[in-house]
């Protein structure tokens, strides 16, 4: 394990993906960091049959990663540049429209407590925080079963590994249907 503070130029973090459905791939990722620039990290993303991608996120200031091949991650940095213990709620980010044309979201995040969560890497005791994001339906009866209007994030971040050790992502639909849910879970943290 490597020690807390900001992250470092050549640091990586091994996740262990699964989702909700028979068919939903189960993927193990590497986000690395590729540069660090006044607080802003720039990461790259490999794994085995996805086309290499690289991102741009703010440590401290609460944002998406938005990721053509896994999605959005909800800041994944925040422990390493921010007291979690003492954000409250978060409201007025950015967040990603949803393909291919699920637009005008707002998003709330709120630290809900502390918690013991054991993944692959390890067991940690990690903030836990949970992100809503939520838009208007604006297709008619037809369209309730698959257009998605929340998307509920629980982020468990641990100091020490300086990114969220598990995210689960829940997209639930017009008609209240979850549709969709993911989880990451660190497996290396190097």
């Amino acid at each position: 394990m490597v020690d807390a503070g900001t992250p470092r130029v050549g640091e990586s973090w091994t996740y262990r993906t699964s989702g909700k459905w028979p068919t939903s791939p189960r993927r193990t990722i590497v986000i690395e960091v590729q540069a660090v620039n006044n607080g802003v990290v720039t990461d790259g993303l490999r794994a085995e049959g996805l086309a290499a991608d690289a991102r741009r996120s703010t440590g401290a200031q609460p944002t998406f990663m938005s990721w053509n091949e896994i999605g959005n991650e909800f800041s994944p940095y925040l422990a390493a540049y921010s007291d979690i213990a003492s954000l409250g709620t978060l409201r007025g980010f950015a967040t990603p429209d949803v393909a291919p044309n699920w637009s005008q979201w707002y998003s709330e995040a709120k630290v809900i407590g502390q918690e013991a969560v054991t993944v692959p890497a390890g067991s940690f005791q990690a903030h836990k925080i949970e992100v809503w994001s939520s838009r208007h339906a604006t297709g008619g009866p037809i369209q309730a079963s698959i257009e998605p209007v929340r998307i509920h994030y629980l982020i468990w971040y641990a100091a020490p590994a300086k990114r969220y050790v598990k995210m689960q992502r829940r997209v639930l639909s017009a008609s209240g249907a979850e549709n969709e849910r993911d989880v990451f879970e660190l497996a290396a943290h190097r």
